[in-house]
């Protein structure tokens, strides 16, 4: 009797420990990719926002290092830096520093879509002034996003006057934009215009594009049905006929955030790194 017993409690030990260990994982994101240090760079009225820092690893000299700057996406009312780790894990190991940024959220279905362009201007201009103690190359910042990400970094690339005022920094220009399905047109009759119907035009990058928009690389699939193949596209031949470089990178038939699957997490990580280096 005894033995069986023991036999039972050690074929429950067999079947519980493993489950455990992975309920632990899960709870307590032990595999996940940290970030190496969370940076406070702006603090509104109601809230400090953080950049999710991930440093350059397995350079080959003591230089500083280009960077990238990552906004989530989430229509401007949810989602958070997390959503980069993974891609900032990898970029980090392939010598880029990488910050995914946190900024300031709608409610209530009433994005904040002014408020965040002025926070993710002041996160690029927070790596510009302290790039020297971030040892990162002031001159070599990329910017990106998806969705509502990409239509901020596309903000910055495209100098939104809604970024001139105050800092004399605001004039620089990131030294590339890297756009997952971004919103690039707002303009009525477009996916999101509802939600910035009153403003549209003050933050619609491709109403602002001219001939100082950095080099652009859109990842987009071809059955997307919040940004259209033609709609990046159409951005991309305004790029060009203003002197840019521009290109698209097509998914076939994926959808809308297909970035964040394995496979094409992997296959998107690659584009990006080939066009940065190129």
């Amino acid at each position: 009797m005894a033995r069986e017993y023991w036999y039972f409690i050690g074929g429950a030990l067999v079947v519980l420990v493993p489950l455990l260990m992975l309920v632990a994982v899960k709870k307590f994101h032990l595999l996940e990719a940290r970030p190496d240090q969370k940076i406070v760079y702006r603090t509104t009225d109601a809230q400090q926002l953080n950049l999710h820092a991930f440093h350059a690893k397995n350079r080959s000299d003591d230089s500083p290092s280009p960077a990238l700057l990552l906004f989530h996406g989430g229509r401007w009312l949810y989602g958070s830096p997390e959503e980069y780790y993974p891609q900032c894990q990898f970029f980090a190991a392939h010598g880029y520093s990488c910050f995914s940024a946190q900024y300031r959220l709608g409610a209530n279905n009433r994005p904040e879509v002014r408020g965040a362009v002025e926070d993710v201007r002041a996160a690029f201009d927070y790596l510009v002034e302290h790039a020297a103690e971030l040892h990162i190359d002031p001159q070599n910042i990329a910017v990106g996003g998806a969705s509502a990400g990409g239509h901020l970094a596309a903000a910055l690339g495209s100098g939104l006057p809604l970024a001139a005022a105050s800092s004399p920094l605001r004039a620089q220009r990131p030294a590339m934009q890297l756009l997952y399905n971004p919103m690039l047109d707002l303009a009525p009759g477009t996916p999101d215009h509802h939600l910035v119907k009153d403003y549209w035009e003050e933050v619609s990058p491709y109403h602002h594009i001219d001939d100082a928009v950095p080099p652009t690389l859109i990842l987009v699939g071809t059955q997307d049905p919040e940004v259209p193949v033609p709609t990046a596209q159409a951005f991309c031949q305004a790029v060009q006929a203003a002197g840019g470089l521009c290109e698209i990178a097509l998914y076939e038939g994926q959808g809308h955030g297909f970035f964040h699957h394995p496979g094409y997490r992997e296959q998107t990580n690659q584009r990006i790194l080939e066009f940065l280096t190129r």
